[in-house]
């Protein structure tokens, strides 16, 4: 093999530098991302999948709607629109987004995703209180429905009717399809409480105590699981079934948010009339050998066991002992009952309206077993307690008129663009907040609370758009240099094009060409022209477009920038004002019913110890 020489070598490498350089150049061609604008490779598109999967939809509609405006007259793909939809509605802009989805509805190719879609704007809906609204897409909606959609449209279409008292209506609809698959255990809730209350006890009540028995795999079905037992229970109740609501009452967990009323209800069924044995009726989707998987060792049947009855309960309750002058064993045997679940439920928070209710229950029973010197003790203690929990809801309406509340409950998440799917997990430890958890877990509160949460960082957008105008504006008008005459930037440009052309161009010598003008230019199949003498003037006629009437550079358009933002402010802060008023409205709402509550309470408990007082006077004691 003849070894290269020197001239040969170079050559080579020459050879190999321009193959290398073609074949990355080859693969650089190849690796070209192309896309359809508004596609799902779009980069505006995949970036505002990323804003949407991290829960700012503020941030990515605003991606989706400046790439819009870039192209305002071009029709995107799809999938664009199905992110701006998406991100519109996150944020609670429902109008734009229901219109999007309707436009789509033509020519969709996943029947199922826009479905569920529409199904997510009733909802939205249904959450505002707009039910008239919700019930009318979701209706619209029915023809065609996907059956992958069909227990969303049901469970939504259900709530809603519930909520404007259509029961029966409710009841249709829940069992009207029964080929979708099995319903989520709240659907089922709330088709038993349309079927009780739309004269279908029975059915009802087969439909609740399935419910109040299954097999709990999460906190949502603890939750549930409670509430059917709850709402089955005083159902029993009322209908003066003590013997069958003690059992149900006792199914439900000592430790939860519905705790307090059950405990308060066993008692009262422990007084009850006993009632007959209840039958059940079925519903007609009832599983073959459905086994009652119920188990847990967190339930008020646990906590009151037996072995509570055979302590001396008096005691427990801190009674002195005493006498039942007027009591028959059974009555005695009834009290003693009873006294076990209220005794637990007066150790717990007197805010309760239920706990209240407790400490009136005790002194009662004790006063009409003849036990008055207890039950007058019990009913000092219970006025104490009243008149300490009145006074802390005047407290706590001074501090939701002073605007504490909704600022303590918004500023740990001040800045998320969760928008309309933003909760309140973490309460601020207020005295406020604890007066009105009930309130403050509902729709109604929840949904201005997040349109006030969000007019706040709208406008604190607003505010640090305009401050940093400002310091451009600023800027511009501190600079130390002069302003550059414009012919002066034209010569420059065009010596500097000059000069770049120049360099770029190779050194030829070549003889100079003389350059002459044609007398006259001619275009193929154009009508001949005459040329213009050169006593006549060229005629140089400008494009339809009207000069600009003055200069519209990057300091005027900050201008107009900042003027729009001064527009749209005080309309964001009067947004926030009115939602922040009627949060505040529903607040003291809920805080006077309380204090009604409480001072009922307190009239009920003045003028039993007053009967009280009266039979001392008349010796009438033991």
């Amino acid at each position: 093999m003849i070894a290269p020489t020197r001239a040969g070598t170079g050559s080579v490498k020459r050879l190999v530098t321009a193959a290398l350089a073609a074949l990355v150049a080859a693969g650089s061609a190849q690796a070209v991302d192309l896309y359809v604008p508004g596609s799902d490779n779009d980069p505006h598109v995949r970036s505002a999948d990323f804003l949407i999967g991290d829960q700012r939809y503020f941030s990515a509609a605003a991606e989706l709607l400046q790439q819009l405006g870039e192209q305002p007259d071009r029709q995107l793909a799809p999938a664009f629109y199905r992110r701006l939809a998406e991100a519109t509605l996150s944020f609670g802009m429902q109008q734009r987004a229901d219109t999007i989805y309707r436009e789509l509805g033509a020519n969709s190719t996943d029947p199922v995703a826009l479905a569920r879609a529409r199904i997510r704007v009733a909802e939205f809906l249904y959450q505002r209180g707009h039910y008239d609204e919700a019930i009318q897409d979701l209706n619209a909606l029915r023809p065609g429905l996907p059956k992958a959609a069909i227990l969303e449209w049901q469970d939504t279409l259900g709530r809603a009717l519930l909520a404007q008292g259509r029961y029966a209506d409710a009841a249709q609809v829940l069992l009207e399809i029964k080929d979708a698959g099995p319903q989520r255990a709240y659907t089922r809730f709330n088709l038993g409480v349309a079927l009780i209350n739309d004269s279908k006890a029975p059915q009802g009540i087969n439909v609740l105590d399935r419910i109040g028995q299954m097999a709990a795999k999460d906190d949502d079905d603890l939750a549930i699981r409670d509430k059917a037992n709850l709402a089955l229970g005083y159902h029993f109740l009322r209908q003066q079934q003590g013997g069958t609501a003690v059992p149900v009452f006792e199914r439900i967990r000592s430790d939860g948010p519905l705790s307090n009323r059950a405990l308060l209800g066993l008692g009262w069924a422990y007084l009850a009339p006993t009632g007959n044995r209840q039958k059940k009726q079925a519903v007609g989707d009832e599983v073959p050998n459905e086994l009652n998987a119920f188990k847990s060792f967190s339930t008020i049947g646990v906590l009151l066991r037996p072995g509570f009855l055979d302590d001396d309960i008096y005691r427990r309750a801190g009674l002195r002992s005493f006498r039942l002058s007027k009591a028959s064993q059974e009555e005695e045997a009834a009290l003693k009952r009873a006294l076990v679940p209220w005794i637990e439920l007066v150790s717990r928070d007197p805010r309760d309206p239920a706990v209240q209710e407790g400490l009136l229950a005790i002194p009662y029973t004790l006063d009409r077993l003849g036990a008055h010197i207890q039950a007058q003790e019990f009913y000092e203690r219970a006025i104490e307690a009243l008149e300490s929990g009145r006074k802390r809801i005047d407290e706590t309406a001074t501090y939701v008129r002073s605007g504490r509340m909704i600022t303590t409950m918004v500023r740990r998440t001040a800045d998320a663009e969760s928008g309309w799917t933003w909760e309140l997990k973490d309460l601020p430890d207020a005295q406020e907040t604890d007066f009105l958890q009930t309130l403050i877990s509902e729709n109604r509160f929840q949904e201005p609370l997040k349109n006030y949460r969000d007019s706040l960082l709208m406008r604190r957008n607003l505010e640090a758009w305009s401050a940093r105008i400002d310091e451009l504006q600023a800027s511009y008008a501190k600079r130390e240099q002069p302003a550059v005459p414009a012919d002066v930037l034209v010569t420059r440009q065009l010596e500097r094009g000059a000069a770049d052309d120049a360099a770029d161009l190779p050194v030829v010598a070549t003889p100079p060409v003389e350059l002459k003008a044609a007398e006259d230019l001619t275009v193929p199949d154009a009508p001949a022209t005459p040329a213009p003498t050169p006593e006549s003037a060229v005629a140089l006629q400008t494009s339809e477009t009207p000069p600009p009437t003055a200069f519209d550079g990057i300091f005027e358009r900050l201008q107009k920038i900042e003027d729009r933002i001064a527009a749209v402010r005080p309309k964001v802060s009067a947004a926030a004002d009115q939602q922040a008023k009627l949060i505040e409205k529903l607040a003291l709402d809920d805080l006077a019913e309380q204090r009604r509550t409480t001072e009922k309470y307190l009239i009920e408990a003045r003028f039993a110890l007053a009967r009280i007082y009266d039979r001392n006077l008349k010796g009438d004691t033991q």
